[in-house]
C-alpha cells in the first residue's frame, strides 16, 4: 500500500511539473497542458482512496508526505524549485478539487516570479507561504537562476517539444528563445557559469539533454569568441534544435542498446537532411538553426555526412556544434558506451583536431576547459 501511494505521488509530482514547464512553453489551454491536468487530477483521486488529503511540507528543503521524506527524482526537485520561487513551504489539497483549481495550481508553478506576488489558495488548495524577498529591479537581474535551474526548469518542455516534432505538428519557437535568452542572462551575471551545466540525466532523457547541453557548450565558445546580440542567440537557438531530425527517426533505432548496423546507420544519416527541411518550414527558426542543423555531422575535413560532391564552406556555428556534440558525447553514459575521463577526452579531441573538428576552435574549447579548470572566469578568458 504504501508503495502504491508513493507511486502516485511521485506520477503526479511529474505529471504538473511537466503541465507547468508546457504553460511557460506554450499557454495554459495548450490540450498538452489539459492532458496532463487531467491526468494529475487522476493520480489525486488514487490518493485520496488512501489519505484525507494530500498534504506537502518543506522541512530543510526535503519534501515531507505523510511525515516522511519524498524520496528526490528531477521531477521532485524540480517541483521543490517551483515552490521555493513562490516562498511555498506547505500545500494541501482537499478530496473535492476540481480541474480548474488544479490548472490555478499549475499556473502558478510554472511562474518564476520577478516581484513580490500574491498567491491565492482556492476551495480545495491551501498554501503556507514564506516570505520570500527579491532584489530591486533598478539595481540586479531579474530572473537570477543559476544554469541548473533553467535546465531543469525547461527539461521536461523540451521533451515535449520534440513530440510535437515528431507527430509532424509544427513546433513553437518562442518558446526555444525564452529558454536560450535565460542561458545568455546566466553567463552575463555568473563567472562560474560554463562549469554550472546541468547533470546529465538518464538515458531515455539523453537527446533531450543533449540538446540542451550543446546549447550552453555553444553559448560559451561564442562568448569567447567575442560575439554577442542577435548572432549569439541564434546560436542558442541552433544549437537546441540540431538534433531535431532525430525525431523522424524510428525510436528502435534511436534507443537502440548497441551499435547500429549498416542499414540502420543508413537510415540514422538522413536526420540533418530530414531536419534542415523541418526547420525551414517552421515559422520563426533563424536561418542559421536551418543551416547548422544541416552541416553540424559534416566533419572539419568535409568527409561526413551529408557529403557534398562540391567543395563546402561550413559556418562557424556548425563547427562549435561538432565540437560540442563530441565533448558531450564523450562524457556521457549511454547504454552501449561509457562515459569517458576528462583527460582522456581531451587528448582525444586533441587527435580529432585538423580532422574531424575545427582546429582553432577546439583549441579554444580546450584553453576554456582548462582556464575554468583551475578556477578561472570565463568572461576574462579570450580565445588565442
Amino acid at each position: 500500500m504504501i508503495e502504491s501511494q508513493n507511486d502516485h505521488l511521485l506520477k503526479f509530482i511529474r505529471l504538473i511539473t511537466t503541465a507547468a514547464a508546457n504553460v511557460a512553453l506554450y499557454h495554459r489551454e495548450h490540450r498538452q497542458v489539459l492532458r496532463l491536468n487531467k491526468q494529475a487530477l487522476n493520480e489525486l483521486h488514487q490518493l485520496f482512496n488512501i489519505h484525507t488529503d494530500v498534504t506537502l511540507k518543506i522541512v530543510d528543503e526535503q519534501l515531507i508526505f505523510t511525515n516522511k521524506p519524498v524520496a528526490e527524482n528531477l521531477a521532485v526537485e524540480r517541483f521543490l524549485e517551483s515552490l521555493a520561487r513562490n516562498g511555498i513551504s506547505y500545500l494541501q489539497i482537499e478530496p473535492g478539487v476540481y480541474a480548474e483549481e488544479l490548472l490555478g495550481l499549475i499556473i502558478i508553478l510554472s511562474k518564476i516570479p520577478d516581484k513580490q506576488i500574491e498567491i491565492k489558495g482556492s476551495d480545495n488548495i491551501h498554501f503556507g507561504q514564506v516570505e520570500i524577498r527579491f532584489k530591486n529591479p533598478d539595481t540586479a537581474p531579474l530572473r537570477e537562476l543559476n544554469l541548473a535551474d533553467i535546465a531543469n526548469f525547461e527539461a521536461d518542455c523540451f521533451m515535449d517539444m520534440y513530440q510535437v516534432v515528431r507527430n509532424k505538428q509544427k513546433l513553437e519557437v518562442t518558446g526555444i528563445k525564452d529558454i536560450v535568452n535565460g542561458f545568455i542572462t546566466a553567463f552575463d551575471t555568473q563567472s562560474d557559469a560554463f562549469m554550472a551545466i546541468a547533470p546529465l540525466r538518464s538515458m531515455d532523457e539523453y537527446t533531450y539533454t543533449h540538446s540542451t547541453n550543446i546549447c550552453m557548450l555553444n553559448l560559451a565558445q561564442a562568448k569567447v569568441l567575442g560575439i554577442e546580440g542577435q548572432l549569439l542567440n541564434d546560436i542558442g537557438i541552433a544549437a537546441m534544435l540540431h538534433d531535431v531530425g532525430k525525431m523522424f527517426i524510428s525510436p528502435d533505432i534511436l534507443c537502440k542498446p548497441t551499435q547500429l548496423n549498416e542499414e540502420e546507420w543508413q537510415i540514422m544519416q538522413q536526420h540533418p537532411r530530414m531536419g534542415a527541411e523541418y526547420l525551414l518550414n517552421t515559422p520563426g527558426v533563424p536561418r542559421l538553426a536551418v543551416v547548422t542543423a544541416y552541416e553540424h555531422h559534416m566533419r572539419y575535413d568535409n568527409k561526413g555526412y551529408p557529403q557534398q560532391k562540391q567543395p563546402w564552406q561550413q559556418h562557424i556555428c556548425s563547427y562549435m556544434t561538432a565540437i560540442s556534440d563530441t565533448y558531450d558525447a564523450m562524457r556521457t553514459h549511454r547504454a552501449y558506451e561509457k562515459s569517458q575521463e576528462t583527460d582522456k577526452i581531451i587528448s582525444i579531441m586533441l587527435e580529432l583536431a585538423g580532422n574531424r573538428l575545427h582546429p582553432q576552435l577546439t583549441y579554444s574549447f580546450l584553453q576554456v576547459l582548462s582556464t575554468l579548470d583551475k578556477g578561472g572566469d570565463l568572461d576574462n578568458h579570450t580565445a588565442q
